[in-house]
């Protein structure tokens, strides 16, 4: 079974901040809190590094996803195309 390797780089950060900052939480996922009467109440998002297993941050810019989920990534890498520079390598072996 291949792995795949995305890498990725955004492209105009400052000018699509909004952008970036909303891949970045699909893929990493994000903590919110919120105040109630009894006090601060916490909770964390997953993101799609958390949801399936196998799929790793390789780097900053870098992440290896097992041949099973190829299409959710790439299909969330299609969507944010206007904002990002991808290249998409199959990764056959590890040496």
């Amino acid at each position: 079974m291949y792995s795949y390797l995305f890498l990725y780089d955004c492209k105009r950060a400052r000018q699509t901040n909004a952008r970036r900052v909303a891949f970045t939480k699909e893929i990493y996922g994000y903590s919110y809190s919120w105040k109630t009467k009894s006090g601060l109440k916490q909770k964390r998002k997953q993101g799609l590094l958390d949801q399936y297993e196998g799929v790793e941050a390789v780097s900053d810019s870098a992440i290896l996803v097992p041949e099973d989920y190829y299409g959710i990534f790439e299909k969330l890498f299609q969507e944010y195309n206007d904002i990002m520079n991808l290249r998409i390598f199959r990764v056959t072996e590890e040496v």
